[in-house]
């Protein structure tokens, strides 16, 4: 756990999640969270709208449940119409993060599909410019859920879409982006290939991630989420980011204090950075609940 108090929030907890999604971009995902990831699936109700890319090209599909011939576990996608046959993909647990959940609640699939093909290269250059093109194609073609922030929606929109940054090796023109091409949010990615998810942290339920999904890394924008909802992600690794002047700065400051004597070999965390001025910072492991 790695709690942050800050001068103001704004950025803080799009960069934080930037940063958590960078730090693993390199990691192939079929070394992370594979298995976790097909049992999730295969707790989907049958008939759930799916996408499901093969061979560079995308495909809607239903998912139908379960198939165990010889043995092997493996979940059938439903890519066509009965009318013609009923065509139906076997997925297997490492074929598995191929498969994405489509936001509409109902697919109507075609007699026959031809899918849409994918890019396998992103033409944008400020991602290129942030990571290797090798990591470039991975992203933006693997789904997994490496950060979910917790937060005021609103305000995190803005900041993750609508403001440009560039490369400041390179900064031109061409070479801007938003945060988004790094962060690839479900939310404004639907039935698309994603890294991260944001989530509102006012409401009476509990937020969640789709198909209750556990992310890598929680980050907790603000203490109002981070009081109401932390039972709920004691799963994750955490980022609570605390700005000084939030009605809930004291309230959270406590908790976290409290959880501190409950800490595990807190003086062996490796690679912690200076934080710098005006920064107050508590880094801790903790028992997973």
């Amino acid at each position: 756990m790695l709690a942050l108090a800050i001068p103001t929030r704004n950025y803080a907890a799009a960069l934080a999640a930037s940063g958590a999604v960078l730090g693993r971009v390199n990691i192939p995902t079929q070394r992370i969270d594979t298995n976790r990831h097909f049992e999730q699936l295969c707790q989907l109700p049958k008939g759930t709208s799916v996408f499901l890319n093969s061979y560079n090209r995308r495909y809607k599909g239903i998912y139908q449940g379960i198939d165990e011939t010889y043995g092997e576990r493996r979940l059938r996608i439903q890519r066509e119409d009965k009318s013609s046959g009923g065509l139906t993909s076997l997925v297997s647990v490492k074929e598995s993060h191929n498969v994405a959940i489509a936001s509409k609640p109902s697919i109507t699939l075609p007699k026959k599909q031809s899918g849409s093909p994918i890019i396998t290269h992103s033409p944008n250059t400020f991602l290129d410019g942030v990571i290797d093109k090798a990591d470039t194609n991975e992203l933006i073609t693997k789904t997994r859920l490496d950060c979910a922030v917790i937060g005021r929606v609103s305000a995190l929109e803005n900041e993750i879409l609508e403001i440009r940054f560039a490369n400041c090796l390179s900064p031109s023109k061409s070479e801007r982006g938003s945060l988004q091409d790094i962060l690839r949010v479900h939310k404004f990615l639907p039935g698309q290939v994603y890294r991260s998810e944001i989530l509102p942290s006012q409401g009476y339920h509990p937020p969640q991630t789709v198909n209750i999904l556990v992310p890598h890394v929680t980050i907790f924008d603000g203490g109002t989420g981070f009081i109401k909802w932390r039972d709920d992600w004691r799963n994750s690794h955490w980022i609570i980011l605390l700005e000084r002047t939030e009605p809930h700065f004291q309230e959270s400051v406590d908790i976290i204090k409290s959880d501190y004597a409950n800490r595990v070999n807190g003086e062996e965390i490796p690679n912690i950075i200076p934080v710098p001025p005006g920064v107050e910072m508590v880094v801790y492991q903790e028992t997973c609940q």
